[in-house]
């Protein structure tokens, strides 16, 4: 499937990305192999598969105690008060 010009572009504004006219024609190329890539995969029916015989049985999903928070407290990288301390995450200027 072949994208065009103004699809290329899109993306590209998307992706936060500025190309060049040459840039844009390779990147065109490019998604329309990976665009055609996803069309067989999707048309891709796999054959059944039967279930292993033998012992390869799972264990019955129960219910185990939580790891204590001190234990899971001491990989981590910064603490406060009992909770884990994260980098702030802040929008972009779109947003």
């Amino acid at each position: 499937m072949a994208l065009s010009l103004e699809e290329v572009r899109k993306i590209a504004a998307l992706a936060r990305i500025r190309l060049s006219p040459a840039e844009e024609d390779a990147m065109g190329a490019q998604l329309a192999r990976i665009v055609n890539y996803i069309d067989q995969i999707e048309r891709f029916s796999p054959a059944p598969v039967e279930p292993a015989a033998g012992p390869g049985r799972e264990a019955e999903d129960e219910p185990q105690p939580c790891l204590p928070r001190e234990r899971f407290l001491a990989n981590a990288p910064a603490a406060l008060d009992g909770f884990l301390l994260v980098p702030e995450v802040k929008a972009g200027g779109d947003a």
